[in-house]
């Protein structure tokens, strides 16, 4: 296992990771010092505190990063969405062709029979 050694803060550290995985690590490790050194800007914070806030800072930068992969894929997803069609409303089928037809041949089929029936009845009087 490739043996890394990653500077946090001003202080080494040696890790150890998988064989592939040194430049991932290599990128994760300066990710955490920009943290660390942002969080220690102020001075007078042990290492110990220095590091929770950066983990912190990184856990902040994350959740906000998940926040508008969620609002994103909540807006994509309202976009895709059809609008409920009301109560109804035969044209708010547009979409679907094939139902609007089928309704308009049931129409037409009713005002048929209705017509017939009215001849019927108008030729029996």
């Amino acid at each position: 296992m490739p043996d890394m050694r990653l500077t946090i803060a001003g202080r080494l550290y040696s890790v150890t990771c998988q064989p592939g995985e040194e430049q991932h690590l290599a990128r994760l490790g300066a990710m955490l010092d920009a943290a660390a050194r942002k969080a220690g800007a102020t001075g007078g914070l042990t290492e110990t505190r220095t590091l929770l806030f950066a983990g912190l800072l990184l856990a902040d930068e994350l959740a906000e990063t998940q926040d508008r992969a969620a609002e994103a894929l909540a807006a994509k997803a309202a976009q895709a969405e059809p609008a409920a069609p009301q109560q109804g409303d035969l044209l708010a089928h547009d979409n679907d062709t094939e139902l609007a037809a089928r309704a308009i041949e049931k129409l037409a089929k009713r005002i048929e029979n209705l017509a017939a029936g009215l001849e019927n009845h108008g030729a029996a009087s």
